[in-house]
């Protein structure tokens, strides 16, 4: 919302931000607005380089295994976080087999090294796959 005319630009922005935002979510239909995006709103700032090293720094591994073996590693992990770490619930929304996703888990884990129990590495994995998704999932490793 602008109160006055000098912040219609911000307001602008900040509108086609969080619409950009909910087409790529998992629930691209309804209306969200700026103030709605929650954690996401703080990646929405000046310094995407910084961003997007987050990014590489918490799924580097994950993104380069993706690009080299052609899988959906890092889409299966935001999937189980966003899932709360349920696994029925994840396999279903993957449309995949409980014990495919107990796999893709392990490999995930041999691939980072992170404990995926630890809160530390499941809160900064969880904010570094909802970045991924906001940088349109084209954050790529550092060579």
């Amino acid at each position: 919302r602008c109160d006055r005319p000098g912040e219609l630009p911000r307001s602008y922005a900040e509108a086609t931000r969080a619409l950009d935002i909910r087409l790529r979510s998992r629930t691209p239909h309804g209306v969200l607005s700026f103030d709605e995006l929650g954690v996401l709103r703080i990646l929405h700032n000046d310094n995407e380089n910084e961003i997007r090293a987050f990014v590489t720094e918490w799924l580097g591994d994950l993104l380069e295994y993706d690009t080299r073996k052609r899988t959906d590693l890092v889409q299966t992990l935001s999937h189980y976080l966003d899932c709360g770490g349920n696994y029925d619930e994840t396999a279903a929304a993957l449309l995949i087999h409980r014990s495919t996703l107990r796999y893709r888990l392990q490999r995930i884990r041999d691939i980072t090294g992170l404990d995926l129990t630890d809160v530390d590495n499941r809160l900064n994995l969880h904010v570094a796959t909802r970045a991924w998704l906001v940088l349109d999932g084209s954050t790529q490793p550092s060579p």
